[in-house]
């Protein structure tokens, strides 16, 4: 990885824990988010994935929406940082923790 790289890595960690730590007093069930990012493909490769405790708590943000709202936190975020999502939807993932 090289210096930039790892500087963009950053920047996007410390974006992500302010969004993680605003979700857990927002949206039940919601317990950590985790990025990854192959700097050598670019920032397009950049995915978020968001862990509920259980389906039905997943389920129950989906319905009312909140999955929508964390993905416009983190992009909004992200963007603070000149981080840019390229397609929201589809690099910000939704998954229980097994």
């Amino acid at each position: 990885m090289r210096k930039t790289d790892k500087k963009i890595d950053n920047a996007i960690r410390l974006a992500l824990t302010q969004v993680c730590e605003a979700l857990k007093d927002e949206v039940e069930g919601f317990i950590w988010l985790t990025h990854s990012v192959n700097f050598s493909q670019g920032l397009d490769s950049l995915v978020i994935t968001f862990m509920f405790e259980s389906q039905a708590l997943l389920d129950k943000a989906n319905s009312e929406q909140q999955t929508l709202q964390m993905i416009a936190l983190a992009q909004a975020s992200l963007e603070m940082e000149n981080i840019c999502l390229a397609n929201p939807k589809k690099q910000c993932r939704f998954k229980v923790n097994d």
